[in-house]
């Protein structure tokens, strides 16, 4: 079993279209929407891919088949631990609770593996300790 993060990014054309569904019924992957961004004009989809690989490699080349744009989320939110005060702040604001409070110390941590790279919490920072550095690799 492996497991992919993408970026998918889609025009008004194919808003409408069951391309999640048809992945997870055609290629037998699991599928986690990370985050949504969809209006009548198009969106972008974060979303984690869990399966075969063979089942991926066909779900990424039946999206690329559809005209969706998919990247592989590469890279991931930094922090610079010396400008860090762990106030909590991207604790309580991230989607998918890459922080935690360590109740013991009180100090934050931060899980890299869950991170998708959505900048939320560089924009909640009040320490500026938070970057989300080019996070999107080549069409994979």
């Amino acid at each position: 079993m492996a497991e992919k993060k993408l970026v998918l990014t889609f025009s008004s054309e194919q808003v409408n279209s069951p391309l999640t569904f048809r992945l997870a019924r055609d290629f037998e992957v699991d599928i986690s929407i990370l985050r949504a961004e969809v209006t009548e004009r198009g969106g972008k989809l974060i979303l984690s891919l869990n399966g075969p690989e063979d089942g991926i490699r066909g779900a990424i080349a039946f999206l690329e088949e559809n005209k969706v744009q998919v990247g592989e989320v590469a890279r991931f939110v930094v922090r610079d631990e010396e400008r860090c005060t762990d106030c909590s702040m991207c604790v309580s604001i991230c989607p998918v609770r890459a922080y935690q409070l360590d109740k013991k110390s009180w100090k934050v941590v931060f899980d890299q593996d869950r991170c998708i790279a959505c900048g939320v919490c560089v924009d909640a920072c009040p320490a500026l300790a938070l970057k989300c550095e080019d996070h999107l690799t080549q069409t994979v």
